[in-house]
């Protein structure tokens, strides 16, 4: 951050101001980073120099780990009185004409409170407030009591949204955005484009957007939940625990709203490692992603919650994107959430494996606003509906649902929030805006499709001026969908679809494209593995040995070099099966006939022509219906396995051949 900022800053925001890094020295680990830079920001507009250590020790001496809750309870106990700096949240309780007060560190017991202290914190009533409790123990009455005496809030009761609305007009877009990055806790130059910045701050958008359902999967230690647990108490972190209608929803027991009705966020992190054991949930979540609305025993609530989901994924070799051995992107999400009803209410999929991982390089070093003002400014946001209606008036989608619609609208309204908080949208950050918000919903859909094929249809999301996508697996996936169009509407010379199985298990299509160029022998790119190097030698092999047959002498083939290129291919789980595919691309290369159009192949080959049976025959014939697939070429030998798939199989015009001559009939035209 240049100076020039950062006297900016400073002089805008005054002491809603912190150095950021001053926040991640030892030392402050115990409490949640908004608490720490509050009291940094307090100290700081009195003697800094000071002041760090003493928070330091005044964080050090009133904070109580697990292992220490014991010891604090008997020295209370003991003394009769203590303090403790902690999350004090209230529950009212007419039946008895008072409230009472809980701490989570102190086992969440009950704690008499007088009304005094929650009249005047109301804000301890819904989710409560970090600070320092001054607690009593009393033991003059029938039973011992903990009594909360008095209570410091260490965190702003009130956000100034005027002066964050009024800040913005001090500020290029690009400042704004460098300003909303470094107080997130991130150095911007670890998000070096515009985009990459957009996708670091979508991850606050459940905070600013009522009821925006988002996921985000990556690499492990990118902080998919670091930034929003850091940033505010309203956020609420699910850590790869029991999922259960009374935690999340509401508790019949108790007759007391779950964490969905008391927080505007719920993480629900390490996804993949979270149990949903009463399927009654499921179908719960499903309602309320869609309309918001909490149904259980009789009783209907409304919520604007938040969900944003978090999980790992493994990379591919090249280490910038997924595994191709998923078969889609939502398989690490627990079985009963991996269902296109679940996927279709997401709003967005942020793709982690593109943001950096936490690192000191990346962690923020400049003047940044205080978390807890930005938490708070942030939630106070949420309310503001002239966003969403703004993308409705504005903006024009074409190749949308209705969800689709809904989802980019929620997403890109609640970056415009904070981009735009006083509400001077500027055309050219619309834009970039709905571009990084349609993004997150295409990749949702791109999964969609590949979970259920014959419900979900390839397209593209667009708008009036929209740019080409800049990310990598999104651009793919278009390029693989055109391709598709292609071959399942045109005969095409030298190009021919294979069908695989993933290391996962799961079924997909490759493309071979053949090219019969000056020069001699053979060129093989895209390859991966020494099992499909093994097999594009083979059919080479195959056609120099029985080409006269086909029409192909040896002459003519060796007369030219043989180009072969593979498309969306890695080494496959099955073993060798693409042999046939290699042979019938060649030949149509080097002959110029036509494959026929919507066809798709699976085969190995020998040397003398010979069709071998192959693997994955079910997972093969599920990926040529998904890609649109009519006639499908397998081994004769694998043809009694089609008696298992009645299904697949009506669906499909499946030739199964003996040799390589009988395929050439099949499959080449002209």
């Amino acid at each position: 951050m240049d100076i020039a900022l950062r006297e900016k800053i400073e002089g805008v925001f005054g002491t809603l101001v912190v150095d950021k890094r001053q926040a991640l020295q030892a030392g402050f680990e115990l409490m949640p980073r908004f608490v720490t830079e509050f009291l940094l920001a307090t100290a700081r507009s009195q003697n800094a120099a000071l002041s760090v250590g003493e928070v330091r020790d005044r964080i050090r001496r009133f904070s109580v780990d697990a292992d220490r809750k014991g010891e604090f309870i008997s020295r209370l106990m003991r003394e009769g009185q203590a303090k403790l700096i902690a999350l004090l949240d209230v529950e009212p309780k007419p039946e008895r004409n008072e409230h009472i007060a809980r701490i989570a560190q102190l086992d969440g017991q009950d704690l008499q409170i007088p009304a005094s202290l929650v009249e005047k914190y109301p804000e301890l009533l819904y989710g409560g407030l970090w600070g320092s409790t001054a607690l009593r123990y009393d033991t003059q009455g029938p039973k011992p009591r903990i009594f909360v005496e008095d209570f410091t809030p260490y965190q702003l009761t009130r956000a100034d949204m005027d002066l964050f609305r009024r800040a913005r007009a001090s500020f290029s877009f690009e400042e704004w955005i460098e300003l909303l990055i470094t107080s997130a806790g991130y150095r911007p130059e670890a998000f070096p484009t515009t985009r990459l910045r957009l996708l670091a701050l979508s991850r606050l958008v459940p905070l600013v957007q009522a009821n925006v359902n988002l996921i985000e999967m990556g690499p492990r230690g990118t902080g998919k939940s670091y930034l929003l647990r850091n940033l505010s108490a309203r956020v609420y972190l699910l850590a790869g625990a029991r999922a259960t209608p009374a935690v999340l929803l509401y508790d019949l027991m108790r007759r007391r709203v779950g964490i969905v009705g008391t927080k505007k966020v719920v993480i629900f992190d390490e996804i993949g490692a979270t149990a949903f054991p009463d399927k009654s949930l499921i179908a719960s979540l499903k309602d309320y992603m869609e309309s918001g609305h909490i149904s259980r025993g009789g009783r209907s609530l409304v919520g604007d919650c938040s969900f944003l989901f978090t999980g790992n994924l493994d990379l591919d070799a090249d280490g910038r994107s997924p595994s191709r051995a998923y078969t889609h992107l939502f398989e690490e999400l627990p079985r009963d959430l991996c269902d296109t009803a679940i996927a279709d209410r997401i709003h967005g999929f942020i793709p982690g494996w593109e943001l950096p991982k936490i690192s000191d390089d990346v962690l923020a070093d400049g003047m940044g606003l205080v978390s807890d003002y930005f938490g708070e400014v942030l939630g106070e946001l949420r309310g503001d509906v002239r966003f969403q209606d703004h993308m409705k008036q504005h903006v024009t989608l074409d190749g949308a649902t209705i969800r689709d619609q809904t989802a980019i609208h929620r997403v890109a309204a609640g970056l415009l929030k904070m981009i735009y908080p006083d509400g001077r949208i500027e055309e050219a950050g619309r834009q970039e805006v709905l571009q990084v918000a349609v993004e997150l919903r295409q990749r949702v859909h791109e999964q969609l499709v590949k979970m259920a094929p014959g419900e979900y249809r390839p397209k593209m999301i667009v708008f009036p001026g929209m740019r080409p996508h800049d990310a990598p697996d999104v651009t793919q996936a278009h390029l693989l969908m055109e391709q598709d169009v292609e071959a399942n509407q045109r005969e095409l010379v030298g190009k021919i679809t294979i069908l695989l199985v993933s290391e996962r298990g799961g079924g997909d299509v490759g493309f071979v494209e053949c090219a019969h160029v000056e020069g001699s022998g053979f060129s093989v790119t895209g390859l991966r593995g020494a099992v499909l190097e093994h097999s594009v030698r083979a059919a080479y092999d195959a056609l120099l040995n029985l080409g006269p047959e086909l029409g192909l002498s040896p002459e003519r083939l060796r007369a030219k070099r043989m180009s072969v290129h593979l498309v969306n291919i890695a080494q496959p789980k099955d073993g060798p099966s693409a042999g046939l595919a290699f042979a019938l691309a060649m030949l149509s290369a080097a002959t110029g006939r036509r494959v026929a159009k919507a066809l798709a192949v699976t085969g190995e080959l020998s040397i003398h022509g010979n069709v071998n049976p192959v693997g994955g025959i079910p997972e093969k014939l599920s990926a040529a219906l998904q890609h649109g697939r009519r006639t499908v070429m397998m081994p004769a030998a694998n043809a009694p396995e089609l008696a298992r798939l009645p299904d697949i199989a009506a669906r499909l015009d499946i030739r199964p051949v003996q040799s390589l001559a009988e395929a050439v009939r099949i499959a080449l035209v002209g």
